[in-house]
């Protein structure tokens, strides 16, 4: 996984910013702020239980095949979409406006990286797909690629051939149907995608930024809070695996 490390530490700090943090400096705390910014941008579309369960029939099917997305019944709802520029621009405007209340720097820090006219994130996008096999342009490929990152910033996997297209594709199988199963998918594909394929990579930079400042174990600490927060997942207790998620 290739990143930009000068381009994100600028990210990093600017995020951790808040008086907050500054005042007590402590790891914690600087996280709880970092992570706070961090947009459940899933929530209303999937219920944090709903990765819980299919992990479980996951686990309970096994022994049933191979469970891989080929031999798993087909979605009720397509997850790709076509991406524009105008929505790659309206993406990191919304997150930017999130950001801009409780935490000024952070939004300031996203717009002037990411704004108009200035680095496009479906670049390294791409580059964090290489190897996974996921497609660049559907939502729930975007959801798989954001967990999986999850679980890679939480075990710290440096390796960029640790994920292999197996368990890029059975994370894939598993999250699916959650998206796909929703109704709001017709409508809302491109929109979630793109937030999605964004968080990625905001994550992603996040995670190498710590790593150089310092800041690791903190990071993953905040990191783990938030998927426990979304999808009820601790993923500290998970395993990747030619099925995608599974319990250790």
């Amino acid at each position: 996984m290739k990143t930009r490390y000068s381009l994100f530490r600028i990210v990093l700090l600017a995020l951790l910013a808040s008086p907050a943090a500054q005042a007590q400096m402590s790891p914690d705390l600087i996280m709880e702020n970092y992570n706070s910014n961090i947009s459940v941008i899933t929530n209303g579309i999937i219920n944090k239980s709903m990765m819980d369960k299919a992990i479980e029939r996951n686990n309970a099917g096994k022994n049933a095949g191979r469970g891989s997305a080929a031999t798993r019944p087909a979605a009720s709802t397509s997850t790709a979409y076509t991406p524009t520029p105008a929505l790659r621009q309206q993406t990191v405007q919304t997150y930017v406006d999130r950001l801009k209340t409780s935490n000024p720097a952070g939004a300031q820090a996203i717009a002037s990286v990411f704004g108009p006219g200035k680095y496009d994130y479906s670049k390294t996008y791409r580059e964090i797909l290489d190897g996974t096999g996921l497609r660049e342009n559907d939502a729930a490929d975007a959801l798989a690629c954001y967990m999986i990152m999850g679980w890679v910033v939480i075990h710290n996997v440096q390796d960029g051939k640790a994920i292999t297209i197996p368990m890029a594709q059975g994370v894939r199988a598993q999250v699916a149907p959650l998206l796909a199963g929703n109704p709001q998918m017709r409508t809302r594909a491109a929109q979630v995608g793109e937030e999605l394929k964004l968080q990625t990579v905001i994550v992603q930079g996040g995670w190498q930024a710590a790593i150089k400042e310092g800041k690791l174990a903190a990071y993953q600490q905040g990191i783990g809070n938030l998927f426990k927060t979304q999808y009820g997942m601790d993923m500290s207790q998970f395993k990747l695996t030619s099925q995608g998620f599974a319990r250790k």
